[in-house]
């Protein structure tokens, strides 16, 4: 293994990294609240999207090792060939990336506009949370009926996806009434404000993956300082 495939590495370590363990540190402390707490879809995705972040954006060097075959000559320490082929294939090489970067925003930016009428809700068990709808939609004068996962009311009204051994709700809104939502969701954290969370082992396995990753980036980032002090 050459010196400038370490130098890639540690990088990616960086990189790659660094986004990921603030989300995960995120997602331990919102795991191990006392309360349950429903958070927009969108912003839950935008966390998620922020945590692949340097997956993505290293990603498109990855592309570029992958279509051009010149990269070679910098992964063979030849700076003068990398820089000479630079100078030749910019354009191809800014093309690449451009389609790589509209691809990966496009896919996310029509995630972000599917997930706008919905609530992840953390830190609750499926049968607590399913109990609270039937709660607040009573609140409203509203009966609540369940066929399969679907939930009617007066019409079809949202689909519940359920992850127990994370003990988390995804509620995706199917009705198209959007001021029933805003109603509901408001009453929703109300009630949830009010709710007891059991302690949540999922907070854990999610603090020990942030430690993790941040042990990896320290490394990498020692592992790069070294590197740089060897080249000066």
């Amino acid at each position: 293994m050459t010196v400038p495939l370490i130098l890639v590495i540690c990088l990616a370590g960086v990189v790659c990294l660094i986004p990921l363990t603030f989300y995960l540190l995120w997602l331990a402390q919102i795991t191990r609240r006392e309360h349950p707490i429903a958070v927009p879809g969108t912003w839950d995705f935008t966390a998620l999207a922020l945590g692949l972040s340097g997956f993505v954006f290293f990603g498109a060097g990855v592309v570029l090792t992958l279509l051009q075959s010149n990269f070679r000559f910098w992964m063979r320490g030849n700076f003068e060939a990398f820089r000479a082929v630079w100078i030749k294939e910019w354009v191809t090489w800014s093309v690449l990336v451009s389609f790589y970067l509209v691809a990966v925003l496009g896919g996310i930016g029509l995630t972000l506009l599917g997930r706008r009428r919905s609530l992840v809700v953390y830190n609750i068990e499926p049968d607590a949370f399913e109990a609270l709808l039937g709660e607040v939609f009573a609140q409203i004068g509203r009966p609540l009926e369940r066929t399969g996962n679907l939930w009617v009311s007066e019409g079809p009204v949202f689909e519940l996806d359920t992850f127990e051994g994370g003990r988390t709700v995804t509620l995706r809104w199917v009705s198209n009434d959007d001021r029933l939502f805003e109603d509901i969701a408001r009453l929703l954290r109300a009630a949830l404000s009010t709710h007891s969370a059991d302690e949540n082992q999922v907070a854990r396995w999610f603090h020990s993956a942030a430690v993790a990753t941040g042990a990896v980036v320290a490394c990498s980032f020692a592992l790069l300082i070294y590197y740089f002090t060897l080249t000066r």
